[in-house]
């Protein structure tokens, strides 16, 4: 009995670097048709960071993103290195160069950007107590503003558009409540 996924026949680079790799696999789905080339892009499993202080205020980055061409909103985030076996201790490295914080992490999920074309994951960490114990790492690509909102601003920025990053809206939204720090309710108008 067919299982519903498809059958890879053959599988080729058609470009690769430190930032991403674009797969060309010719596939067979369970009914026979065949699907070739179907483009996969393999990207680093990615880090987000639902960083909370003492008071429950949580840590947002504003940083210029070329994709964008703009100013984006954020939660610290990051790609896992090839040599990162533990999402968390990405979440700690990636949360430090960013923001020059730290905090007590705890892995809270994993999703998919899209699982239609994109192999990694995202690992969702809430960080508690964080506090500044250093500056940022000078990184000249990574220009990054760091400040604290409350945790009911962040989801009023999540509804309204401030925060544009789909995937990290949802792992705000999700750390927020696992956290217990909120509800997710309408926001006012």
């Amino acid at each position: 009995m067919a299982d519903g996924k498809w059958r890879v026949t053959a599988s080729r680079y058609v470009h690769k670097d430190r930032w991403i790799a674009v797969r060309a696999d010719d596939c067979v789905t369970d009914e026979g048709v065949v699907v070739a080339p179907y483009y996969v892009l393999d990207y680093p499993d990615w880090v987000q960071i639902v960083a909370l202080d003492a008071a429950d205020n949580v840590l947002l980055i504003r940083q210029y993103r070329h994709g964008l061409g703009d100013f984006s909103i954020e939660l610290p985030a990051g790609a896992m290195d090839a040599s990162d076996d533990d999402p968390l201790v990405a979440a700690a490295r990636e949360l430090l160069e960013e923001t020059g914080c730290a905090g007590d992490l705890t892995l809270i999920g994993q999703t998919s950007p899209n699982p239609a074309n994109h192999a990694n994951r995202i690992h969702t960490v809430v960080a508690r107590n964080v506090v500044v114990v250093a500056e940022p790492a000078d990184d000249p690509t990574e220009r990054i503003e760091r400040f604290w909102v409350t945790p009911e601003e962040a989801v009023r920025m999540a509804m309204t558009g401030e925060i544009t990053t789909a995937i990290q809206i949802a792992s705000l939204l999700v750390g927020l409540t696992q956290a217990g720090v909120t509800m997710i309710s309408r926001p006012a108008a």
